[in-house]
Parts: C-alpha cells; sequence; structure tokens
C-alpha cells in the first residue's frame, strides 16, 4: 500500500507546472532553428509560412536573433533577409524586439512559439555551417526587409567561391604538369576533359535559365532595375565617362554589388575559363554596360585590344570563330 502511494504522489508531483518545467531547465534557445510547420488560429497547420519556403532563425549568445526566409533554387540556397533583433529567455519568459511570445519548450531539439494566435514548430538544425550563418547574418544587418516590399535579395556565395577554389586548383594542377617532360600528353587530355567541362557547363546555365522558377525570375529583374537606378551605378557611369581608372577598392565594392544583383555570374564565368584580372574586369564592365571604347580608357587599353580580348574569350568558350559582339551578348545573358 505504501508503495502505491509513494508512485501516486511522484506522478502528481511530475505532473505538476513546475515540475515539468524542471524537465527542461537546461535548454538552450541559442542556435539554428528551423520552422517545422505553422498553425493557424482556426487550427489549419501548414508546412511553412510561404509556399516553398521555410523560416530560419539564428539566436546568438549576445542576445540577438537573425530571422530569414529560405528557399532552395536547384543546388543552391536563395536566403531572404527578414529581420534581427534582440531577445531574452530566462527558462520561462520569451521576448523577441519588445514583444512577449509564450513559449512552450517539447524537447532540446523543439519548440513552439506563438504570436497573435499563429503557433510555430521549431526544430534545431545541426547541419548549417559557420560560413553559411556568417552570412545570413552579414545579408539581414545589411538588407533588412522593409514592411512588405518585394522580395530582392540572395545570397548564393557559398557555392561561388567553391567554384573559384576548383578552378584555382585547377590552375595549380596545370602549371605542375607543364613543367613535367611528359607533360604535353597529359596536357592534351587535360584540356579536352576541360572543353567538356566547359560544355556541361553551358548546358547548365541553358537550362538554370530555362527552368527558373518566376517567383526567383521577376524578384531577380526587381533587383537589376533597382541597381541601374541607384545613385552608386549613377555616379559610377558618370566616374567611367569622365575617363577616370578604377582603384583596385572599387573594383572590389563593384563586384559585391553584381553579386546582390546577379548571384550566379562570377562562378558561371570562372567556371567556364579561368580569367586573369584584366579579363574579369573587362566582363564586369560589359556587365554594366559599357562601351568597349569606354573599357579601353579604363583599363588603359587600346580599343583594338578590347576587340581581341572580347574575341578571344569567346574562341575560348565556346570553340569557336565570333565577335566581340557576340561575347558581349553572352555576359549579358549571365
Amino acid at each position: 500500500m505504501k508503495r502505491m502511494l509513494y508512485i501516486l504522489a511522484v506522478l502528481l508531483f511530475l505532473s505538476h507546472p513546475h515540475a515539468q518545467a524542471d524537465v527542461h531547465e537546461d535548454f538552450s534557445i541559442v542556435g539554428v532553428w528551423m520552422m517545422k510547420s505553422e498553425t493557424a488560429p482556426d487550427g489549419k497547420v501548414t508546412p511553412s509560412i510561404y509556399t516553398g519556403y521555410t523560416r530560419c532563425k539564428i539566436y546568438d549568445p549576445d542576445s540577438t536573433y537573425y530571422t530569414v526566409q529560405l528557399h532552395s533554387v536547384g543546388d543552391d540556397m536563395m536566403i531572404i533577409a527578414h529581420e534581427m533583433g534582440r531577445y531574452h529567455w530566462d527558462g520561462k519568459t520569451y521576448t523577441e524586439s519588445g514583444r512577449t511570445m509564450p513559449l512552450k519548450v517539447v524537447n532540446d531539439s523543439t519548440f513552439i512559439s506563438t504570436f497573435r494566435g499563429y503557433q510555430e514548430l521549431m526544430v534545431r538544425s545541426t547541419t548549417m555551417t559557420e560560413e553559411r550563418k556568417q552570412e545570413i547574418r552579414d545579408l539581414v544587418k545589411k538588407y533588412p526587409q522593409d514592411g512588405d516590399a518585394p522580395v530582392k535579395h540572395f545570397v548564393l556565395s557559398t557555392t561561388e567561391r567553391k567554384l573559384k577554389t576548383e578552378n584555382r586548383l585547377f590552375l595549380y594542377i596545370i602549371i605542375i604538369m607543364g613543367i613535367v617532360a611528359v607533360g604535353v600528353a597529359v596536357y592534351v587530355y587535360r584540356l579536352r576533359k576541360r572543353k567538356r567541362k566547359v560544355e556541361r557547363k553551358l548546358a547548365e546555365i541553358e537550362e538554370e535559365h530555362t527552368l527558373r522558377p518566376e517567383v526567383v525570375a521577376d524578384a531577380m529583374r526587381q533587383v537589376e532595375s533597382e541597381f541601374f537606378q541607384s545613385d552608386y551605378y549613377i555616379a559610377l557611369r558618370r566616374h567611367i565617362e569622365q575617363g577616370h581608372n578604377i582603384k583596385p577598392s572599387e573594383w572590389k565594392e563593384l563586384e559585391q554589388r553584381l553579386k546582390v544583383v546577379y548571384p550566379r555570374f562570377g562562378s558561371s564565368l570562372y567556371g567556364l575559363y579561368n580569367l586573369s584580372p584584366t579579363e574579369y574586369q573587362l566582363c564586369l564592365l560589359l556587365k554594366i554596360r559599357t562601351a568597349p571604347a569606354e573599357i579601353a580608357t579604363v583599363l588603359n587599353k587600346d580599343k583594338s585590344t578590347i576587340s581581341s580580348i572580347r574575341k578571344r574569350l569567346y574562341k575560348k568558350v565556346f570553340g569557336k570563330e565570333g565577335t566581340g559582339k557576340d561575347w558581349d551578348e553572352f555576359v549579358l545573358s549571365l
């Protein structure tokens, strides 16, 4: 009898709210969380807030949180900046940007938050790299979403850096083989392999353009339109028209701004051909619609040299003769 009363007392204790709270007293909200589902006030459950998107929240130890929407585009990830702010969690009360929100801890890797009647089931993610998390933080800081403004910001640079790294490794291999006496035969083999790789890359680019979701295409057109109307672009055009050179820091800024407008531009070029710094700068200028005569002035080259570079790049990539204009049209299509 005493044993039964003891068991009953334990069960009553565990069912008490304070006892349940103690079960998760070591719970930490710090980390990366993905929204698994959302339950509306009417009880309707949906897999995400926006069809095809997943909410992601990063909680840092310094009480800062970052919120984005994630959407897969082929092998890449489109990241839409949303907001950042301060949060407070003492194990009982959760406050986000001054809003107190009910938060129920299910277990160490799951919690449910409620805001305006909507319940979000969040699960912990342990696969996101530090590099990706830092990209998200930087993007949210630089491009916070403005109310109901249209989606217009993307981060795909992780894939781009990977492609550049692979191309540098390929260059080192070519140099080593050139030193080796028997490298001639191997060099020919590598060139053929490179040709097949370029052909596959061109096919991938064409397929990506064809199969690109309309929501992504519309968003990218919006970003492009805003770029060519921006104060930065207008000032840069005036700088170029006046015949001034572009400083190294200005080249870097141009590359970073184009990465936001055309996320795969750099990776597509380096995936097709190992451009020299001058060739890459020429392509950057073509992408912002700079005339060949202006490019010659900026790069301190003869106009005929600029024409030769464009025709040479077209032949290297496509394996056939072409005009400078053919290369210009290809660059603008990326």
